[in-house]
């Protein structure tokens, strides 16, 4: 009886255990695009789902890189979310407001370009890719994160101009360049990028590295390319940053490495 009482306690301590498990996984969930201060409608020039996007097409795409809504996925946001900890939607920078875009601004809306200004928004197209989730600006902007209120250990995202200024507007899409730094050392930076070349789209260029321990924040400057700041529409798609929780884990929407539209730099 004593032996059977025992195996019964023990048993049910680890099914208290499992489901403090469940909830914690459940409240851990950073990612949640739907908490953040997002573009109402379809934007000035709306995105549109094509079977092969057209280099002379502004804002089509044939691809899509979805919301991670894995646990301990922490997303970078501008104003729906919360600094130095997290909420639901993001991190937001922790610089002034005044710093984020060279042009367009104040900004006011996540996961959307810098359009033309106020009022004139778009969802994040980059080299015919779809981003559920990103950042938007004009050149030259300056964005200061907190890395204090969480455990981060590694950052991805893919950066390029954004299709919303394909040739029709700018001859080449604009130009740009993005430099990562993690406590003023740099981590990443970027050649000019532009929106097209020799009539093709520049695919996105994926941005991955790891964040060392105790490391306070995160720098990241979109640059004019050295040309200027003429039709500079900079943007990051599926800007994130990973806990050790969220990097237990695959992610259900992972491409698959043989993607060609998207390029690694490590």
């Amino acid at each position: 009886m004593k032996k059977w009482r025992f195996r019964t306690l023990k048993h049910s301590i680890l099914f208290a255990l499992s489901i403090l498990f469940i909830v914690g996984l459940a409240l851990s969930v950073h990612a949640a695009k739907s908490d953040c201060t997002n573009l109402e409608g379809d934007g000035a020039k709306p995105i549109a789902e094509v079977s092969s996007e057209d280099v002379g097409v502004q804002n089509d795409y044939d691809e899509v890189v979805e919301d991670d809504t894995r646990a301990g996925v922490v997303y970078l946001a501008l104003i729906g979310g919360s600094q130095p900890v997290p909420n639901a939607c993001g991190l937001i920078p922790k610089n002034p407001i005044a710093q984020w875009t060279g042009w367009g601004g104040p900004l006011d809306t996540d996961n959307a370009t810098i359009g033309e200004g106020a009022g004139t928004r778009n969802h994040i197209v980059i080299g015919g890719i779809y981003f559920e989730r990103g950042l938007g600006a004009h050149s030259v902007s300056t964005l200061v994160y907190d890395l204090a209120g969480d455990d981060y250990v590694k950052f991805e995202g893919y950066v390029g101009m954004s299709d919303e200024k394909d040739p029709g507007d700018c001859g080449h899409g604009g130009s740009g360049d993005f430099i990562f730094s993690i406590d003023g050392t740099e981590v990443f930076a970027s050649e000019t990028l532009q929106g097209t070349v020799d009539g093709e789209n520049v695919d996105a260029l994926k941005v991955e590295f790891e964040i060392p321990t105790g490391a306070q924040e995160l720098t990241i400057v979109m640059g004019n390319g050295g040309d200027g700041a003429g039709c500079d529409h900079s943007a990051i798609g599926d800007a994130r940053l990973l806990t050790p929780l969220a990097t237990a884990v695959e992610p259900a929407n992972k491409l698959p490495t043989i993607w060609g539209h998207l390029k690694d730099s490590y």
